[in-house]
């Protein structure tokens, strides 16, 4: 049901699937990059998560501020904010494999 976004370089986003994932070992945190190779943003946002023995627990997620307002400028407010939380969910539901990183922490 997502609909698309656009990044402010002008790459149309159609799912959550669209989005590239860097797992940034050390921070514990997954970084959230635009799937453009010439994006001048790249890092739309980052899923954060905590490791207990071997076992990871998401904590926060968020897209930074220059996508979000993009996208409320081309969508509205009401209908923005819908669909951002709508990709950030399904990304950190259904796309991320946490049990793989699980086994690389």
């Amino acid at each position: 049901m997502s609909e698309k976004l656009q990044c402010p370089c002008g790459r149309i986003i159609d799912s959550p699937k669209g989005y590239k994932a860097l797992y940034l070992r050390g921070l514990r945190e997954i970084a959230i990059i635009c799937p453009n190779d010439n994006c001048h943003v790249r890092e739309l946002g980052y899923v954060s998560f905590e490791v207990e023995g071997r076992e990871v627990r998401f904590k926060t997620a968020a897209f930074y501020r220059p996508y979000v307002s993009w996208n409320v400028n081309q969508l509205g407010n009401e209908k923005a904010v819908e669909v951002l939380k709508a990709h950030l969910h399904e990304l950190v539901a259904k796309i991320i494999d946490w049990q793989k990183i699980a086994r690389k922490v």
